[in-house]
């Protein structure tokens, strides 16, 4: 009988150390190291929308966790996701921190003369990883001819053709801001205001 029972105990502290480690790994944070990004909740978000969004930008492993993290820390402090509100968090955060920011840690916005296109700040690609910014995505633009190959959905311009023809001069501004000059080598940087 004692041998029965030492392996029922065996047993049921093997069970246990195994959902510690299963209940860590379904909490822990996706990444090791990862910068602060802001995340936008909008004014008609549902929480299973920001769910989802956070575990298709990979700030969670799974969504059960937040949503069981979420339902915890709404009972105990009596908040919930507040919307129109940004939050900082990070891919580097466990899911008990993002569910502590999003209940806590809101700051209000206002949208009425309209909102930017993405929820996150800086924006970010499927699966979580940084976007390119302009400039590294149209760092391959070294030339005037570059520069009117860029110019699309992201901006940039070129000078009127009476500009052109008034001045003998052809300018291109880069999607990044850069303005080059046909004939000449090199750019210049137009300052932002």
């Amino acid at each position: 009988m004692k041998k029965h029972l030492w392996l029922f105990v065996g047993l049921i502290f093997i069970l246990l150390v195994a959902s510690f480690f299963i209940t860590k790994s379904l909490f822990a944070a996706p990444r090791k190291d990862a910068p602060l990004v802001k995340y936008r909740v909008s004014q008609t978000s549902l929480q299973r929308a920001v769910v989802g969004d956070l575990k298709y930008y990979d700030f969670i492993k799974h969504e059960s966790a937040l949503k069981l993290a979420l339902l915890i820390g709404s009972k105990t402090s009596r908040k919930e996701i507040q919307r129109s509100s940004i939050y900082e968090i990070s891919q580097s955060m466990n899911v008990w921190q993002i569910a502590n920011i999003l209940l806590n840690n809101g700051t209000p916005i206002d949208c009425s003369h309209g909102c930017p296109d993405s929820n996150f700040d800086p924006e970010l690609l499927p699966g979580g990883d940084l976007a390119p910014t302009l400039k590294e995505k149209y760092s391959w633009v070294k030339t005037y001819e570059d520069c009117t190959k860029a110019i699309g959905h992201d901006g940039g311009q070129l000078s009127s053709e009476q500009y052109a023809q008034r001045t003998g001069i052809r300018r291109c501004v880069a999607p990044d801001g850069r303005e080059f000059t046909q004939g000449k080598e090199g750019w210049l940087e137009i300052p932002t205001p």
